[in-house]
């Protein structure tokens, strides 16, 4: 009984998540919109497509979650850890901030409302598949996950804005994605810009994890000692 319970709390909680997630990106693709006073356009398309690749995580870390075949696990978690650096990289598309006065404040709210979903999308996603390898594997298996996951989301968060490389291209040009990211590698000093955004996406996507991690266990795990995720 008490188990039937806890599994009715987890799944009423991902479906809040779910909903606030999409209210979240709802209203980022709406402040898009210009002034419906003047001409209407949507000047930042660019931000639509970024939120769907930031949505990819969460939907596999979702799928990630219910199988249970070892090929399973694997295929999927490799999509999902490719897709990943997404959810974060939506933080680097503050550098496309401004307008005029008039548009300044509208512009602030999208980007940040960008910001936030991303980032929500990306720890949640890391704290669902974390929750379940802890599950099968370990807790030190779970929490090596975790650092592995941050260090390369940080790396595809610097591929992908300074070499302009995408999720895709892992499959589509990998030679390409491997050549340019072992030169990276090799003179971190001479990309000094790129290696500095990367320990900074670093540190910021693993404090906002451990933030999440902490608040999961404020109020109490149900009995069981499973996470309501």
């Amino acid at each position: 009984m008490i188990a039937h319970q806890n599994c009715i709390v987890r799944d009423d909680r991902r479906v809040v998540l779910v909903l606030a997630l999409g209210a979240s990106t709802a209203l980022t693709i709406a402040l898009g919109v210009t002034d419906p006073a003047g001409e209407p356009s949507y000047p930042t398309r660019f931000l639509v497509w970024n939120l769907f690749l930031a949505w990819i995580p969460f939907v596999m870390a979702l799928w990630f979650s219910v199988v249970r075949r070892p090929w399973a696990l694997v295929a999927i978690g490799v999509v999902w850890l490719a897709f990943l650096p997404n959810a974060p990289y939506l933080v680097t598309d503050l550098v496309h901030l401004g307008g005029e006065q008039s548009e300044l404040w509208r512009h602030i709210l999208q980007f940040g409302f960008a910001a936030w979903t991303g980032t929500l999308l990306g720890v949640v996603s890391l704290r669902i598949v974390h929750v379940h390898v802890e599950r099968l594997c370990g807790r030190v298996a779970g929490w090596s996950l975790v650092v592995g996951s941050t260090g390369l989301c940080a790396v595809g968060v610097v591929i992908g804005r300074f070499q302009r490389w995408n999720s895709w291209d892992l499959v589509t040009s990998p030679k390409g994605v491997v050549a340019t990211t072992v030169e990276w590698v090799r003179s971190p000093i001479a990309n000094v810009r790129s290696t500095g955004v990367a320990i900074a996406v670093a540190a910021f996507f693993a404090i906002a994890y451990v933030t999440t991690w902490a608040l999961d266990g404020l109020g109490g795990r149900p009995q069981g000692g499973r996470s309501p995720l």
